[in-house]
């Protein structure tokens, strides 16, 4: 019996590791009539310092975003209906008062938020992945038209293993301080760190390829820099959460000591269960709220020494609630981006190393 106890022990060991050099397909899969649900947090503090005078403007937005899949093709490519059921947004900058708005409580909203209101509840983008999660198709509906061509975490085109990476090219256009338009190359990096209990975990990883020596152009990139980790349902084929974080600091965008640090954070979580009720569309307002003048108030140089993204979701309007070398300021207007073509590169982990030399980049962070 001993015996017998001792070869299922060693069978089940050698199991765990056939199952850890395994390779997994990675691959969304949605139905006609899915509704897919998810509540996504944004949170950012961008601090600017130029010429002896700083202001900090802090932002949080909470909204539940809805996907109805409408067809899906033998390829297994689906087009479904974007829209957003409800948002909740609070905004403070430096010696002005905060602004709020909440979709199902507020029948007006703040001026600053007008545009984002009449979003709310109605259909915007009539939209067309892969199973992939590349964009195909994208027909704007309603509100304001995304230039992301970056829908979902791109996916590999093969199985994988555990600790193999994959790429997705992007070209981003951005404007120069003369106006002029530069193109810049970039590409996401993915590595599938896990699969646990039928949850694949993915680093993912923003890198610039195109050479950047102009401070104003990293003000115009900064919001692209994140890194962060996707919880993806490999069964179910959906992400099942999700979380990127930026942290950057520029230096001399506007003079040799001016300074901006940016942070910021995006988080989405996929809900279970039936959709709740979506907000209706906020009247057009006879008369729209104007934006307050700004207030004096004393300054402040200190800047909190404690960080507590928890308090900013559960609303709190204290400017304390960011860490005051956490980064935050007003960022130039986002950049179009094209669509994205062809398929992401595959790699071996074993041949990185000498890619990256290629590339002269250094490469992802490995845990």
């Amino acid at each position: 019996m001993r015996t017998l106890a001792t070869l299922a022990l060693v069978l089940a060991t050698s199991t765990m590791v056939l199952a850890d050099d395994a390779k997994v397909k990675l691959e969304y899969k949605f139905a006609v009539g899915d509704v897919i649900r998810s509540k996504v947090v944004h949170l950012s503090t961008v601090e600017t310092k130029i010429k002896g005078s700083t202001q900090t403007a802090q932002s949080r937005s909470i909204s539940t975003k809805n996907w109805k899949i409408q067809e899906v093709n033998a390829e297994g490519d689906a087009t479904f209906i974007h829209s957003v059921e409800n948002i909740d947004m609070w905004q403070k900058v430096t010696d002005r008062p905060e602004q709020r708005y909440n979709s199902e409580k507020d029948e007006v909203p703040p001026a600053i938020y007008s545009e984002a209101a009449k979003s709310v509840g109605i259909p915007l983008a009539k939209i067309t992945v892969d199973t992939m999660g590349r964009l195909v198709d994208r027909e704007q509906l309603g509100g304001t038209p995304s230039s992301e061509s970056q829908i979902l975490p791109i996916l590999p085109g093969e199985p994988v293993a555990v600790g193999a990476a994959w790429y997705s090219p992007d070209d981003i256009t951005v404007r120069t301080g003369s106006g002029a338009q530069k193109h810049i190359k970039t590409r996401q990096v993915f590595r599938l760190k896990s699969v646990t209990g039928g949850i694949a975990t993915i680093s993912t990883e923003t890198q610039i390829l195109t050479p950047i020596d102009d401070p104003m152009l990293k003000v115009e990139l900064i919001q692209k820099l994140t890194r962060g980790t996707i919880k993806f349902d490999v069964e179910a084929g959906r992400v099942a959460s999700q979380q990127l974080d930026l942290d950057e600091t520029i230096i001399g965008f506007q003079g040799e000591t001016s300074v901006m640090n940016y942070l910021g954070r995006m988080t989405e979580e996929l809900i279970p269960g039936a959709p709740a009720k979506v907000a209706a569309v906020p009247p057009a307002p006879k008369a729209m709220k104007e934006e307050p003048k700004p207030v004096a108030a004393p300054k402040n140089d200190k800047v909190a020494e404690t960080k507590s993204w928890d308090k900013l979701i559960e609303g709190s309007a204290e400017p304390e609630t960011f860490e005051a070398n956490e980064p935050a300021a007003k960022v130039a207007s986002k950049p179009e981006r094209p669509r994205v073509e062809g398929v992401p590169t595959l790699a071996d982990p074993a041949t990185k190393p000498a890619e990256e030399e290629e590339l002269k980049l250094s490469s992802p962070d490995q845990d």
